[in-house]
């Protein structure tokens, strides 16, 4: 039936047999897809834990907000303040630039490339833009929250419209996007 509501049960054997075609994850569009999310007692789950207690803090000025005493672009010194206050050995306000996340990532040897975003996780950070090079190729950054599928649950500072906030945003994942990631190192 054409543009009807279609009503689909599915039995645990042949979820079972979804999963023995497709190990890595459900095609791209499937709802069903498991939810990967923190693992309790982790500091990934302290990391977004600290960050959804951001959810709506809103800057004071054109970039002024309470991640640094400089009012700057703010997107990684949110996302680097929740590493901090979750317990990584990272000092955020050394971090107003997203490429420098990346960077430092790869010389801890947590960074990974758009390559790799099969690796993301929560408590993640993924890098928007093309490289870590300037600003215009490292446009923003934001904390993973959740993963479904090939969908990524973001927390973002920096972000919506006048004034800008800190908000939970979705994206596909995709190198299109996303030029990497970095775990708390």
């Amino acid at each position: 039936m054409l543009g009807g509501a279609v009503s689909l049960s599915v039995s645990a054997a042949t979820a079972v047999a979804v999963l023995a075609l497709f190990p890595s994850g459900v095609p791209v569009g499937d709802t069903a897809a498991p939810v990967v999310t923190a693992t309790p007692g982790t500091v990934q789950e302290e990391i977004v834990t600290v960050a959804r207690a951001e959810l709506g803090t809103e800057e004071v000025g054109n970039g002024c907000q309470e991640y640094s005493d400089r009012c700057v672009p703010w997107c990684a010194l949110f996302a680097m303040s929740t590493w901090e206050r979750a317990g990584v050995d990272v000092e955020h306000d050394e971090f107003a630039f997203t490429g420098d996340v990346y960077t430092t990532g790869r010389a801890e040897g947590t960074s990974y490339g758009s390559e790799q975003l099969e690796r993301v996780g929560p408590g993640d950070v993924l890098l928007f833009g093309t490289g870590p090079e300037s600003p215009a190729s490292s446009r923003h950054i934001g904390v993973v929250e959740r993963v479904q599928g090939d969908t990524v649950t973001l927390i973002e500072g920096n972000t919506g419209d006048d004034p800008d906030r800190v908000m939970r945003k979705e994206h596909r994942i995709s190198e299109d996007i996303f030029y990497g990631g970095v775990r708390p190192w």
